[in-house]
């Protein structure tokens, strides 16, 4: 692929006497303009006259033009501009000022990998044209070109999600067609608005057919795809809870979609807890039915005592099955708090991001490719979703092993150090 598309991100402050950018901890400090980068040196503890101001653009960052191992400590409008054009997989954490009250605000930014140099090689239609056919070959190097080609390649995305959705019968039929699945996992990745209809209209159909189409992605990266898709509005999500013709691990799926909600403030626990309680009527779903004890698995994980009354006429009336879940829990959730419940929510929301799409994928049981990777869906798994990894399909498997992701959490600190 050749470009010229190398945009500007921001400003960083290179100290001349010792060749090194101007760090915050342990991230290269990336300004929304020269005067906002001007105002942080005024603390830095050296004279303006000893720096220099580069320009940093997208390419350096690619580059990690000052050896921050991909980190970087960038302020407001800076991060604005690399999440609108970067398409660079990343992980991105507000900086704890508190001990400054008067210091910028500040993003600490992990770049998880820079784009595979032979993606540059790829047109359009060779992306697609790769993730048309299963062939046991993860498409690693064309997944890194259509997220170097995100604007563009979106649009091309949605649309083979609503010719599945036109036809779901051809792409159940020919279980070797399968770009559906990289269109989704990509624009779960992406965090594209534009696609949220389709996807709740794929997984609305009724009985089997999300599985049949998507395999255990309806209740492994569903939640998280939902809503990242969400653009911060629930109501189509509400909708699809509500929807007694799709399938109940779906709806369930959705109802998980709300709880990382809240944990993302797009919506108030107290709102999705009283819109939960008024789902146990026993209406909601037919007689026997694992709706009710999945989505009062939800529940449980947003902290349960204002529904314990709910839950537990639930269980007189045998909506809840104890196998799935048993009322000690509600109980023993109570007891820990609803800080604990939460923080332990958002572990979990964590856990089972999209942003590293290449951790989410590779690791499947269709594909050939050893990794080390693996990524788990124990949060909406724990023995309550039903296994289809011994039928055959080649849709995404759920893997056997359940190894932890490391992640680096930013320190807070008030000194800058250089390197």
């Amino acid at each position: 692929m050749n470009t010229n598309d190398n945009p500007t991100i921001g400003y960083s402050a290179l100290e001349l006497l010792n060749e090194c950018y101007e760090y915050n901890e342990n991230a290269c400090y990336i300004a929304d303009s020269p005067e906002s980068l001007n105002n942080f040196l005024e603390n830095a503890g050296f004279n303006i006259n000893d720096y220099r101001i580069d320009t940093i653009t997208l390419n350096d960052i690619l580059d990690d033009f000052g050896c921050s191992a991909g980190e970087y400590a960038m302020e407001p409008e800076a991060l604005k501009r690399f999440e609108q054009i970067s398409g660079v997989p990343y992980t991105v954490k507000p900086f704890d000022n508190s001990f400054d009250a008067s210091a910028p605000e500040l993003f600490v930014v992990r770049v998880k990998q820079r784009i595979n140099k032979k993606a540059e090689e790829f047109t359009i239609p060779e992306i697609l044209d790769s993730f048309r056919i299963l062939d046991g070959t993860y498409k690693r190097e064309q997944i890194d070109a259509a997220i170097m080609f995100k604007q563009v390649i979106i649009p091309y995305l949605i649309k083979i999600l609503e010719n599945v959705l036109a036809d779901p019968e051809k792409y159940v039929e020919d279980e070797n067609l399968y770009d559906h699945i990289y269109a989704l996992m990509l624009l779960g990745h992406f965090k594209e608005p534009g696609a949220q209809k389709v996807i709740i209209d794929l997984f609305s159909l009724p009985d089997d057919m999300p599985h049949k189409l998507f395999g255990d992605i309806t209740t492994s990266n569903l939640p998280v795809i939902l809503l990242n898709t969400c653009d911060g509005s629930i109501e189509f999500i509400r909708s699809m809870i509500l929807n007694k013709q799709a399938n109940d691990y779906c709806r369930v799926s959705a109802g998980q979609a709300l709880a990382y909600a809240v944990i993302e403030g797009y919506v108030s626990r107290e709102k999705v807890i009283a819109f939960f309680k008024t789902l146990f009527t026993g209406q909601e779903a037919d007689a026997i039915s694992d709706f009710w004890g999945l989505l009062a698995c939800c529940i449980c994980d947003l902290y349960p005592e204002e529904s314990l009354d709910v839950i537990k006429h639930a269980y007189d009336d045998e909506l809840i099955m104890p196998g799935f879940i048993s009322y000690s829990e509600f109980e023993n959730a109570v007891v820990r708090g609803k800080e604990k419940c939460l923080a332990k929510l958002k572990v979990d929301l964590e856990r089972d991001c999209l942003d590293d799409v290449h951790e989410r994928m590779s690791w499947w049981a269709c594909f050939n490719e050893e990794t080390e990777t693996v990524a788990s869906s124990d949060s909406m798994d724990d023995g309550f979703f039903p296994d289809y990894s011994n039928q055959g399909t080649v849709k995404p498997q759920k893997n056997k092993k359940n190894k932890k992701k490391k992640r680096k959490q930013a320190k807070a600190s008030k000194k800058k150090n250089r390197r």
